[in-house]
């Protein structure tokens, strides 16, 4: 019975999608009315689903249908869908807040021309993502993974007649497409020295019975390159920010739910592969606190407010990873949970100061007005309050429980993490300081809306602020059901020396940011004209894409001249005209023996008798 809810799942987006297409030119206005009950429909029978087997605890999972694909002697590749507690939280993840942004889209883009074709996209986003989630094994996940990528390329480039939307859409197709190289590989030598690629068979005891550690680890390795492309980690997180190019609600949904939120489901997904290696662990951990770090360290220096949330979310993603490389898929798990709803609240209240005040720089959203939004101000503080970890919303719990993990693995990692911590709470206030005590101007207009946009917002926006308090009670000393369901019997306890830290880091980075942005103009203004080494490399983003650029420019097209050079003279050259040009030569050589005189032919048939008795008498 509870399989049959996935077929509802999966293909209500994809009906969605096939329906706007086929729309006529005059009914493409209607394009909402099609996607949103589609997005709905999908929610409203995961989250049936979900809830149904919270209560029964998990009666009828596991759950798998499959069917054979391609079979060889001894392997076989399926198609199918896996249901379990772990991809059932989140296919409820990515298609309740799929349908927030999809309402929340109806106001946002009222006015734009080409919005049939966002909520085409978008439905087909939703549709890629619960694919990818469903797969029972790491081909299908593969496909879906990269159908995942294409969507986020069309949406992050949806305003095509933006040069910068353009090339933002690039950028992350084609850093993407490195990791996923290294992603194709994997499957393919898993595939080939394992003979099967179903996650039910990719244990840790199964696969290291099977294979040599030295294999596992370069399998790992290899998947784990995907990871990092799809989830932004270093070096491939420079993609991230700049595909903030896109619409709003984009965002939204790439930074919460889908696209960045794959890769740390497909590091618990297929943690038995990565945790067959300690040394893959380690790798892990490792890029993910050097993500965690440079993406809060660069949020501390942000003007733009997506792009301040675009690099909280390249730091949140990193303390996931951290947690998973410590082993502890099951906090991972929690903190993607929980930020995914705080996340998308904090950039659809972002969508409301843009749409309002049509800037995306914090200071001159507060001189225009922003701050009269007091739903959206009261979001933004909520969103804010769960970044930063603060009681009792639902971040406080979940990065507490990444931090008690890293706190049992790595003194050293887990230092780090708290500095990470600090800083996070450091440009979420400084965010927040900024548009509450900037000097308001001359606001814009306030507009009036139709009852249906002020709904759209509104339903969202309120929804998903009750979700970020109520989702981290869930995993809390009080109620540890959600943690119990996921993973067994889960002990949760009160850490009060981890609370009394967590304070600290609140009032230290709270207070620092209050005390240098008391004054937003002034402490603004010192930061942009600041010439120190630290804020030149802030601001030059560690010099990440001047390495990239340098690869390119110095290193791949010096290789590609080398290989254009080798393609004409020995490929062209040698090869290929060389040898039609000495066919010719040889045959106008061979024509002058053809010259009609017998004495000719006796000649050369003596000076070949000749030839033939010496190599007969040596």
């Amino acid at each position: 019975m509870a399989l049959k809810f996935l077929w509802v799942i999966q293909l209500a987006p994809l009906a969605a999608f096939l329906g706007i297409q086929l729309l006529p030119a005059k009914l493409k206005k209607i394009a909402p009315g099609v996607a949103v009950p589609a997005a709905l429909m999908a929610a409203t029978a995961a989250s049936w689903l979900f809830w149904s087997q919270i209560q029964t605890g998990g009666r009828d999972l596991p759950g798998e249908f499959s069917t054979p694909w391609l079979v060889w002697p001894g392997r076989a590749l399926e198609v199918g869908f896996l249901m379990d507690r772990l991809n059932l939280l989140m296919i409820w993840l990515v298609t309740v807040i799929s349908f927030f942004v999809q309402l929340f889209s109806v106001y946002y883009m009222d006015e734009d021309p080409s919005r049939a074709r966002y909520f085409g996209f978008l439905s087909f986003f939703a549709f890629s993502m619960t694919g990818l989630v469903l797969s029972n094994n790491l081909l299908q996940t593969f496909i879906f993974w990269e159908l995942v990528g294409l969507t986020s390329y069309l949406l992050i480039g949806f305003w095509i007649e933006k040069p910068s939307a353009a090339t933002a859409a690039r950028k992350a197709f084609v850093i993407n497409r490195l990791g996923d190289l290294g992603f194709y590989l994997g499957v393919i030598l898993l595939f080939l020295l394992f003979g099967t690629l179903n996650f039910r068979h990719l244990t840790t005891e199964s696969l290291a019975q099977a294979l040599p550690p030295r294999t596992l680890t370069m399998l790992g390795l290899l998947v784990f390159t995907g990871v990092m492309g799809k989830s932004a980690q270093f070096p491939f997180h420079n993609w991230l920010p700049d595909a903030m190019e896109g619409p709003t609600p984009v965002s939204a949904l790439i930074h919460s739910a889908t696209m960045v939120a794959a890769g740390v489901f497909l590091l618990a997904r297929a943690f038995g592969l990565f945790g067959a290696s300690a040394f893959t662990l380690s790798v892990i951990l490792t890029v993910g606190f050097l993500t965690a770090f440079v993406g809060a360290a660069l949020a501390t220096i942000q003007f733009d407010i997506k792009k301040i949330l675009a690099y909280s979310t390249i730091s949140q993603l990193g303390l996931m990873v951290m947690a998973i490389g410590a082993g502890s898929s099951l906090a991972g798990m929690f903190h993607l949970s929980t930020h995914a709803f705080f996340k998308s609240l904090l950039f659809l209240t972002a969508g409301v100061f843009i749409h309002r005040t049509h800037t995306n720089d914090i200071d001159a959203i507060a001189e225009k007005g922003g701050r009269r939004d007091v739903l959206a101000v009261a979001m933004l503080v909520t969103g804010l309050a769960s970044l930063c970890g603060l009681p009792p919303f639902a971040g406080f719990f979940s990065k507490d429980m990444v931090l008690e993990t890293l706190k049992e693995r790595s003194f050293l990692f887990y230092s780090g993490a708290l500095f990470v911590s600090f800083l996070t709470v450091y440009y979420s206030c400084r965010l927040l300081f900024v548009v509450l005590f900037s000097e308001a101007g001359h606001p814009r207009p306030t507009t009036h809306d139709s009852r249906l946009l002020n709904f759209s917002r509104a339903v969202p926006l309120v929804s998903l602020g009750a979700i970020s308090v109520v989702m981290g009670l869930l995993g809390s000393p009080l109620n540890a059901g959600l943690l119990e369901w996921l993973g067994g019997p889960a002990e949760v306890h009160f850490n009060a020396s981890l609370f009394l830290v967590t304070l600290g880091l609140l009032a230290g980075g709270g207070g620092l940011a209050y005390f240098r942005f008391r004054n937003p103009a002034g402490a603004l203004q010192a930061e942009k004209e600041g010439q120190g080494l630290l804020l030149t490399a802030l601001r030059r983003k560690f010099f990440v894409d001047e390495a990239y650029d340098f690869l390119v420019k110095k290193v791949a097209l010096a290789a590609g001249a080398l290989f254009d050079a080798f393609d004409r003279k020995v490929i062209n050259g040698w090869m290929v005209n060389g040898t039609s040009y000495n066919i010719l030569k040889f045959g106008r050589l061979a024509s002058k023996l053809q010259s009609g005189l017998l004495q000719d032919y006796l000649s050369l048939a003596f000076l070949a008798g000749i030839v033939i008795v010496f190599f007969v008498v040596l």
